[in-house]
């Protein structure tokens, strides 16, 4: 296990397994640019399949972040960068970092869609049956 320091300033230890490093849901979210609740609905919607509670906590191993589209490598602004985080010559973000954040992005975007269709739909029935009601 390794010592990390997260943003807000406090030691931690992250497990390893053997399928990589285990983080929270706030890691996992820092870790893809993202917020908590965008990472608990991917967990919710069975994207972490390797996810469990551990301490009456989720914890999601990193490689999970990256099957489902987040990447385990980008960080926000305010976090330290990593050595390993792959970079071109002018030290610019890689392209597999940029890659990844936009299928990140994308699948978020996916997820939004889905949420205002399903709304719309229920609204158009709705409708329906006000209309219908007040002309009988």
């Amino acid at each position: 296990m390794t010592d990390r320091l997260p943003t807000n300033g406090r030691p931690t230890r992250r497990r390893r397994t053997a399928s990589g490093d285990l983080v929270t849901q706030q890691q996992a979210a820092a870790l893809a640019g993202c917020s908590r609740d965008t990472i608990a609905r991917a967990r919710r919607a069975g994207r972490f399949p390797h996810a469990r509670l551990v301490d009456g906590r989720w914890m999601i191993p990193a490689d999970d972040l990256g099957e489902a589209g987040f990447s385990p490598h980008h960080r926000t602004a305010d976090a330290p960068p990593d050595d390993d985080q792959p970079t071109d010559a002018d030290g610019a973000a890689g392209a597999s970092v940029v890659l990844a954040r936009a299928e990140a992005r994308i699948h978020a975007l996916e997820d939004l869609v889905a949420r205002q269709d399903a709304e719309l739909c229920f609204l158009r029935r709705l409708t329906v049956d006000t209309v219908a009601k007040r002309a009988s």
